[in-house]
């Protein structure tokens, strides 16, 4: 009885799978794929970054530029991963999405002055859920376009995908290169 409860179970489950690739397009299974491989590109540039500050030796406090530190940076790219998350999560819900709002510059300060004062752990935590978020709602069809920020464009799926893993890819080798010209003008100095 417990064996043909399972293999009924097993049955139907491959009968819907069935129903639902056949009513799916070619081209969306396409999509599908291009979506998630963009998502595995996003989820190996957050663990990268998480790696990276996770170095025992990593200095918090070296300032990456002008304004920001290394913690800074990272809560920038925490604050545009949990807009990306949080309005994939609403439009998902049906509910309309709320992008930041300001230029580029004001929205990046606002993003880092609100999440400075969050330890490194704290940090870590919201990036990943942030990231859990986006995966459980990246494959829904019915989000068809998510804002960046407002004034501003909105991006499909996988458009968004593709720029949010380049926007971190791109900082995690800023924050390599800071680190790196650190550490040679440590070795030069003697510090």
């Amino acid at each position: 009885m417990y064996n043909k409860s399972i293999t009924r179970g097993v049955n139907e489950m491959l009968m819907k799978q069935t129903d639902v690739d056949q009513k799916t397009s070619p081209e969306s299974r396409a999509e599908d794929r291009a979506i998630e491989f963009a998502l595995n590109d996003v989820r190996r540039a957050v663990d990268d970054v998480i790696q990276l500050y996770r170095v025992p030796a990593f200095d918090l406090m070296l300032p990456i530029n002008h304004r920001w530190s290394m913690k800074d940076m990272l809560a920038h790219l925490v604050a545009w991963h949990e807009s990306f998350a949080k309005n994939l999560a609403l439009i998902a819900a049906g509910a309309p999405p709320e992008p930041p709002r300001g230029s580029l510059r004001e929205v990046n300060r606002d993003g880092v002055q609100r999440l400075r004062e969050q330890s490194l752990n704290q940090l870590i935590r919201r990036f990943r859920k942030a990231q859990r978020i986006i995966e459980a709602h990246v494959f829904d069809v019915r989000i068809t376009a998510i804002p960046y920020r407002k004034p501003g464009t909105s991006y499909s799926r996988l458009q968004h995908l593709e720029i949010v893993a380049h926007h971190i890819r791109g900082h995690f080798w800023e924050i390599i290169g800071k680190s790196l010209k650190n550490s040679d003008r440590i070795v030069q100095t003697g510090i």
